[in-house]
């Protein structure tokens, strides 16, 4: 298997790529797209199985492109994760070299996630929410997915009735469900084609059970209820349980199970004594941030994001950790505004989108940070990352993965880097 899903074997020495394969399987393909150093094509027919085969548990897998790996078991797709992360750093970092821990599994390989987002589409004409086939724009309708938390998937089945009731008036291009089991309550977002009005807002709100706040984006922005949702984290490493809200459009951790694996492990390699100084890019709600305050002297935290910031010094105060600073900045401005009240930074965290962050990492070094804790979703450009700040000083020393995303080829990734570090 390699990063992205796909099996790999090759005919007369030709690569060609398979999805839905799994390693061990003998299988008859199809070759749909010729390029000049590979293939790629579509399972046709098993001649013989892999032992690594599971009994895929939803009827869509195969069409919805959601899930890559449910016809592999689930200690398989961990190891074949920890090869493809392996196989990603190998050459540009010399993954020989690196110490690569085992992949942490996720608490729940099922009824994980908290965070959907939905396309519309037809079927039957019908208009309806689903998810689009691997690599198209062709919806599969989604009346439920074993992969969202049981909240999510009644208020999927609930907005599916209300789009169904054509007086209503109302059409969508696409809506975001976000729920939070502490709380047994979610929100909607809905993506609008026209207009919409308060009334439509107030109806959905209060039709569709377990709705606490709805927000409507057309021609106009409609909002109704609460629009942020409470999350409860148990105490790590002896400190005490956090609590935090997060707003409907800002980011947070899809599986909250594995989140609170996440935090533990970045704090277990921050190693903090309580007299560092932490900075933490790409912050956030605070969900690295607030319990790496719970250990540290004073800690910065820096997002371009305002309403996650304004969520973030809330829940500093909520969780009573005044020695909090929160930015409503770029990674430049962040930096020289942190280089502004202090000449040093002992620990770095930074948890970017799946684009990296290379362009910034020589204005990091002038913190002068002894360690680097970076967080990613993206394998491919976290090594193009640690190459660069390779040239800049600082050399990779472990990396873990954590399985985020179950049944997908996604892993999340914290690489610790040392500067001046030797292996």
């Amino acid at each position: 298997m390699v990063y992205g899903g796909r099996g790999m074997g090759r005919v007369d020495g030709k690569v060609i790529f398979v999805p839905y394969t799994a390693p061990g399987d003998r299988a008859r393909v199809e070759v749909v797209r010729h390029k000049k150093d590979y293939a790629e094509a579509t399972l046709k027919s098993l001649e013989q199985a892999s032992l690594l085969r599971a009994e895929p548990f939803c009827n869509a897998f195969g069409r919805c492109g959601g899930c890559h790996y449910q016809h592999i078991t689930y200690p398989a797709q961990l190891k074949l994760k920890e090869e493809s992360l392996k196989d990603c750093l190998y050459h540009p970092v010399k993954a020989g070299s690196l110490d690569l821990l085992p992949c942490i599994p996720s608490p729940a390989d099922r009824a994980y996630r908290i965070r959907a987002q939905l396309k519309k589409g037809k079927a039957g004409g019908r208009e309806v929410l689903g998810f689009y086939e691997r690599k198209s724009h062709i919806l599969v309708e989604a009346t439920e997915c074993p992969l969202l938390h049981p909240l999510a998937n009644g208020i999927l089945k609930s907005l599916q009735r209300q789009l169904e009731k054509r007086e209503r008036g109302f059409s969508i291009r696409g809506a975001d469900i976000q729920v939070s089991p502490d709380e047994g309550k979610g929100l909607i977002r809905l993506w609008m084609e026209g207009s919409c009005s308060p009334r439509m807002a107030e109806i959905l709100g209060r039709e569709i059970p377990g709705v606490k706040g709805v927000a409507l984006e057309g021609k106009q922005k409609i909002t109704w209820g609460e629009l942020t949702l409470t999350y409860h984290w148990p105490g790590i490493l002896g400190k005490r349980a956090l609590i935090t809200q997060a707003s409907y459009d800002s980011f947070s951790q899809v599986n909250p199970y594995q989140n609170w694996n996440l935090m533990r492990r970045v704090l277990e390699l921050a190693d903090l004594t309580g007299e560092e100084k932490v900075l933490d890019l790409y912050c956030g709600s605070g969900n690295l941030t607030l319990p790496l305050a719970q250990r540290a002297s004073r800690v910065w935290g820096v997002d371009l994001d305002r309403r996650a910031i304004q969520n973030a010094a809330e829940n500093a105060t909520t969780n009573g950790l005044p020695n909090c600073v929160f930015l409503a900045a770029s990674v430049r401005e962040g930096i020289e505004r942190v280089l502004g009240e202090t000449d040093s930074i002992n620990l770095v965290v930074l948890d970017p989108p799946r684009a990296g962050v290379i362009a910034a990492l020589e204005s990091l070094t002038l913190l002068r940070p002894q360690k680097i804790l970076y967080v990613s979703c993206e394998p491919p450009t976290l090594a193009r990352d640690l190459v660069r700040l390779r040239e800049l000083g600082y050399v990779e020393k472990r990396v873990q993965a954590l399985d985020m995303f179950p049944h997908t080829y996604h892993i999340e990734v914290v690489a610790e880097v040392i500067r001046g570090w030797e292996p």
